[in-house]
């Protein structure tokens, strides 16, 4: 691989860190923003290329977004904490797609998942001429109607199960908005072990790959690694409130560049019928849904060949000379 580094760059007056993959640097430019609020995804550079193998093809760039990972907020009492919130999160996006197109040239497709869609989406707004294509996967779109579905799900399935203890803490959550860490854990815990997030995997299993991602990566010093755990809290705790109103299909009705949206099936955190609904009332250059039938939030680690082939098609489409 010619390129590979690992860099700290500024991005609204603190650092934040990238990694930068690619095997020539004529390829065009794959910036991916990973899911949330809190993860982080340099982490996961190693599996993802193993997966889909990108890398070949595009120039990738990992970001750990701010208050997340290697960019999440520094220890001590003296340390200059910084503010973690939807705005921010937005302008650093823009911030670092300029970045990337003074550095690479041209522009920059973006492939965000889950709320890194809709942090992507955001900037695309206020910046299409940064952005290729926009390709978006799980996206958050509806956050009330999602934050029901998923609550309704979870407790349909433990109650047909007859799971007392789902049930219990379930209930005692009660019905959304759940804008707490408690309140949003307990309800992904259940929904991840019903089978609403990744098939075949549950809650316990998923952190458990995190975790081990994350010492596993020569990225993540110890320090690091706890670092974005106390990180994962901190942005969930400043964003969960932000995020709970989120409704896409009337705060972006139009996105000036192609737009792809990846959707699983199976999906019930961002739910398909709210994928349909924004794909039908957005206006775009071009637009396509393509469902993920095998695949709940996660189709581009439940069905990686499939998901390969579509950034490939964006790639095609968009790059047809490179």
């Amino acid at each position: 691989m010619k390129i590979d580094s690992l860099e700290g760059i500024q991005l609204g007056g603190i650092t934040q860190w990238i990694r930068v993959r690619g095997a020539d640097v004529a390829n065009p430019v794959l910036l991916l923003m990973q899911q949330g609020p809190g993860l982080p995804i340099i982490n996961d550079a190693t599996r993802l290329e193993h997966l889909l193998g990108l890398e070949d093809a595009f120039t990738v760039v990992y970001w750990d977004q701010r208050g997340t990972g290697l960019s999440s907020r520094p220890f001590g009492k003296n340390s200059n904490q910084f503010e973690i919130s939807v705005t921010r999160m937005v302008d650093d996006t823009v911030t670092l797609l300029e970045v990337l197109h003074d550095r690479f040239g041209g522009k920059t497709v973006v492939a965000g998942f889950s709320f890194g869609a809709t942090f992507a989406a955001y900037a695309a707004v206020r910046r299409p001429e940064l952005v290729a294509a926009l390709v978006a996967t799980g996206m958050d779109i509806d956050v009330p109607m999602a934050e029901d579905n998923a609550y309704d799900f979870a407790l349909d399935a433990a109650r047909q199960r007859g799971h007392r203890r789902a049930i219990r803490q379930l209930e005692a959550i009660g019905p959304p908005p759940h804008t707490t860490m408690r309140q949003f854990t307990t309800r992904a815990r259940w929904v991840a072990n019903f089978g609403g997030v990744t098939a075949n995997a549950t809650f316990n299993s998923l952190l458990r790959a995190l975790l081990v991602s994350l010492v596993r990566s020569p990225d993540y010093p110890a320090a690091a690694v706890i670092r974005t755990l106390r990180g994962f809290v901190a942005s969930q705790a400043a964003l969960l409130p932000q995020l709970a109103s989120t409704d896409l299909v009337n705060t972006v009705p139009r996105l000036d560049v192609p737009v792809v949206m990846a959707q699983g099936r199976l999906d019930q955190v961002a739910p398909g019928e709210a994928a349909q609904r924004f794909y039908e009332s957005l206006t775009a250059p071009s637009k396509e849904l393509v469902w993920f039938e095998s695949s709940a939030h996660s189709p581009h680690l439940e069905e990686p060949a499939k998901f390969r082939d579509l950034l490939m098609n964006v790639r095609a489409s968009q790059f047809a000379s490179t």
